[in-house]
């Protein structure tokens, strides 16, 4: 297992497609900030005509680090787990991994292991990023809304699972362009037909598309966040972890069999 953990985490480290994907999630993030800005000092310096206004609150350092929770950093991360979780496969290096005595599940879990690693150290970068971004656009850190440390970790969560899922499809089909293709569009396609559920239930008192991850996400990228709204997050987050692993090793298992 040593072995295997070495040799994904030098693969990871020199991976191209790694640096790139964060290199792109930290200049969207520049380029939102800016055109935010750009926008908010029109609407401050020019004349609006009688009567008509123009509502947009400015972001802070701190909302923009919940932003790591939107669909850029969401699609950039399964672009990177699909080219990263597929090389092998791709290449058939795989062969010459299970030719050296290595069991599947040895390499299922190594791959999972810095797959994660590599999603962590994305998110966080984005996430360090789009408070400093923030703090150097809009003059200040901001104020946290209520439960924002908690908030944050649990859409740090949600990202894991979005990982998850996508590294099960990846390990999967092991095929880098229909991975790719099912990771990103795969989860809306999932909370809308969660969404049409709902309407035809006419469910009035709840919406069953808050209980994925989409819709949980934003709920937790609000200013004020209950108690509740996290820990059903992270309730959310845990069991869509706990089954793309499983559901994930076992399609692997058999594809490789």
């Amino acid at each position: 297992m040593k072995n295997v953990l070495e040799l994904e985490f030098r693969r990871l480290f020199r991976a191209k497609a790694f640096y790139i994907c964060i290199l792109i999630s930290l200049a969207l993030i520049l380029i939102t900030a800016a055109t935010s800005k750009i926008m908010l000092n029109a609407i401050n310096t020019e004349e609006l005509p009688e009567g008509v206004t123009v509502n947009m609150m400015a972001p802070t350092a701190l909302s923009m680090m919940k932003g790591i929770g939107s669909s850029n950093v969401t699609t950039l991360l399964a672009i990177f787990v699909a080219l990263f979780a597929t090389e092998d496969y791709a290449g058939d290096i795989i062969k010459n991994i299970y030719a050296r005595g290595y069991t599947r599940t040895e390499v299922y879990v190594a791959k999972y292991v810095v797959t994660f690693v590599g999603s962590i150290i994305f998110i966080a970068v984005t996430a360090l990023f789009s408070l400093l971004i923030g703090a150097t656009f809009f003059d200040g850190i901001g104020t946290a809304g209520k439960n924002y440390v908690g908030s944050l970790l649990a859409i740090a969560l949600c990202l894991v699972a979005y990982f998850t899922i996508y590294f099960a499809v990846a390990v999967s089909l092991q095929k880098t362009g229909g991975s790719i293709a099912i990771s990103i569009f795969g989860p809306l396609i999932v909370g809308l037909l969660i969404s049409l559920l709902s309407a035809m239930l006419k469910l009035d008192d709840v919406d069953l598309a808050d209980y994925w991850l989409t819709d949980r996400v934003t709920i937790l990228q609000q200013a004020d966040v209950a108690g509740k709204e996290i820990w059903i997050g992270c309730v959310i987050a845990v069991v869509v972890i706990a089954a793309g692993i499983t559901i994930g090793y076992f399609l692997h298992k058999r594809r490789e069999a």
